[in-house]
């Protein structure tokens, strides 16, 4: 069954998941009452923000009027500061909010897009430009001073992530969500809903700031996590994450039989022994 949404203005959206949350925060409590538009989008941002060009981030309305239509949308982007952007579609008002939110970790993105392109050998994308892909549209940024949380999320310890260690939940461990196609299909949450996780560790005072500290901080942290480690060369620092088992983000999960479902808390595949 398709579960995309339909691009028809709602005013309770923010009610509509928990996952939205911390949207709430970034929205100021501002009241929506239809499409914000590419400028009220901007209006968002609390000082204005410089892309890679040196030119001011922008956001301008994907119609005939867009300016350097020879471009495509990672090269204007980034020569121009331009995110094209539909007015009136969900998709593309939660990238415009992830820029809000992450803007030097998409500002990096574009950038690394840009030298996966020049290395591109026709539309054979690289294994970059996918990992790329997966955490932009996917991606959900997994927050912990505590080094072994971080390593039940990648050995698929569901148990003892979000039910022996549910206690530690965003007091030692946070999820944030960087992946706009994430907000797009929480609107109908399913079984099965999966995002990306990258892992980073944070300092332990982390989760002592507010919240949009905590944003303004992991975005910086991000960012020169991706360029220290080249953690984005292919998709294997990314692990599989059932969106539905972070605690606070489905109430069903309050209940410890939820992460029985094996089809959805899936065991780690042991690797395959390589026989000479």
């Amino acid at each position: 069954m398709a579960r995309n949404i339909i691009n028809q203005w709602d005013p309770e959206f923010l009610e509509r998941s928990l996952i939205f949350a911390d949207l709430k925060i970034l929205l100021r409590n501002i009241q929506l009452s239809d499409w914000p538009g590419c400028q009220g989008l901007l209006s968002l941002l609390a000082s204005p923000i410089t892309l890679s060009s040196g030119k001011a981030l922008d956001m301008q309305p994907q119609d005939e009027n867009l300016p350097y239509p020879e471009m495509g949308y990672e090269e204007r982007v980034f020569k121009t500061g331009i995110i094209s952007t539909r007015e009136q579609n969900w998709h593309d008002l939660f990238n415009a909010f992830i820029w809000l939110l992450f803007p030097q970790t998409k500002i990096l993105l574009n950038a690394l897009h840009m030298q996966e392109l020049a290395k591109q050998d026709g539309k054979k994308r690289t294994p970059a430009r996918d990992a790329i892909t997966h955490l932009d549209e996917s991606g959900i940024i997994i927050a912990s001073s505590q080094p072994k949380l971080l390593s039940a999320l990648k050995a698929h310890q569901w148990h003892q992530l979000f039910v022996a260690n549910r206690s530690l939940w965003w007091q030692k461990i946070g999820a944030f969500v960087f992946g706009h196609g994430m907000y797009e299909k929480a609107f109908n949450p399913f079984i099965g809903f999966t995002g990306k996780a990258y892992c980073i560790s944070v300092p332990d005072d982390f989760f002592k700031l507010d919240k949009l500290q905590q944003y303004q901080k992991l975005d910086l942290l991000l960012r020169e996590n991706i360029k220290n480690n080249n953690s984005l060369s292919n998709s294997r620092y990314l692990s599989p994450l059932p969106i539905l088992g972070v605690p606070e983000w489905y109430e069903e999960n309050s209940n410890p039989g939820f992460y029985n479902n094996k089809n959805y808390f899936r065991e780690k595949r042991a690797a395959l022994s390589i026989k000479h």
